[in-house]
């Protein structure tokens, strides 16, 4: 068989490109040809696709993260044919959760600022030079809808840059779908913080539309890392896409599937946020429509997952992530190869 492995991270314990790594090295053992191509939806790891490029500059930037801790962000440049370049960055080093403190929880306190301090970097270096900026929203510990950004940029804006924002998740700003009430308690927001920051971005939203005739409180993706993705489309005129859909589509992952038999994805869990935009499901659509099997190796299936079928699935399995999750992970596709 010939397998192409294309995980995202699972959170708190592999990155993609470890996942992938493992189930490769897992199948080759077993004699089947296996080849690596690491997914994301805006989060870490999503722009793994770039390492190994040639035309890629790598620049690292010092930056405060979301609780007040130094960081270094990582940075992908690319020279453009016109002159300009591509840069492509994932917010969580600056929104995420501190890589020596993942528990960390603070969703009232946890603020956006340091991406709007990594954009004046990013500025100071590129001068007057035009700029695609590629922003990877996922993986966030903020529910400040980008105040803190705002606040770190002031009346700066960057006309000359066209930028464009990775959203991992489809849900809007506001309501029963909203980010405060659906991703504000996976940062440890209370029942009564929920109700605070819901209410926070509803009279943004207001703000938002009474201002500048946006509106925000509904528009689909809006609610992405916190609500980030709303003040980049209002305020740094960012057009929201879907970051999985970005990458499948830069990747040129279509291309890579026909040339293989069967995909295999996963994440960390898999629920019914998969099927809200993240990459697993998205790669499991494109092998549907090319007649490709797939296989779902996740850490575990949370509630929804029963919803991912689809008849190429052959398929969906947790594997597992504690304690040990590389080898939780071997196990898991050695049971599918036996």
């Amino acid at each position: 068989m010939n397998y192409l492995i294309s995980f995202s991270n699972f959170k708190g314990s592999l990155t993609n490109t470890e996942a992938c790594d493992i189930a490769c090295k897992a199948l080759r053992e077993k004699g089947h040809v296996a080849t690596a191509l690491p997914l994301g939806d805006g989060g870490k790891g999503t722009f793994a696709f770039l390492d190994g490029d040639s035309s890629i500059q790598k620049k690292a930037y010092k930056i405060i993260g979301a609780f007040g801790d130094p960081r270094t962000a990582q940075t992908w440049w690319r020279k453009t044919e016109s002159g300009g370049w591509q840069i492509f960055l994932e917010s969580a080093d600056a929104i995420g959760y501190p890589p020596t403190q993942p528990e960390k929880r603070d969703p009232l306190g946890a603020t956006s600022r340091g991406l709007g301090e990594w954009l004046l970097l990013i500025e100071k270096d590129l001068g007057t030079e035009p700029c695609e900026l590629f922003i990877g929203l996922g993986d966030s510990a903020i529910s400040d809808a980008g105040r803190g950004m705002m606040e770190a940029l002031g009346e700066k804006r960057f006309p000359q840059w066209k930028i464009t924002v990775l959203c991992d998740v489809d849900n809007p700003l506001c309501g029963e779908r909203g980010s405060a009430r659906v991703f504000s308690p996976q940062k440890g927001a209370s029942t009564e913080e929920v109700e605070l920051i819901e209410t926070r971005n509803l009279d943004f939203s207001k703000t938002v539309r009474e201002k500048f005739g946006v509106g925000v409180s509904e528009m689909p993706r809006a609610g992405s890392a916190g609500g980030l993705a709303a003040a980049l489309h209002v305020f740094l005129k960012g057009k929201l896409v879907s970051g999985a859909e970005f990458v499948l589509k830069a990747s040129r992952f279509e291309d890579h599937l026909k040339q293989h038999d069967l995909l295999v994805v996963g994440e960390g869990k898999s629920d019914f946020q998969t099927l809200s935009g993240k990459s697993p499901w998205a790669a499991i659509q494109v092998a549907e429509k090319l007649h490709k099997k797939s296989l779902l190796i996740s850490g575990s299936l949370g509630e929804g997952a029963e919803k991912m079928a689809a008849p190429g699935l052959v398929a969906k399995i947790a594997c597992g992530r504690e304690p040990d999750a590389r080898g939780a992970l071997r196990e898991g596709i050695r049971q599918v190869v036996d």
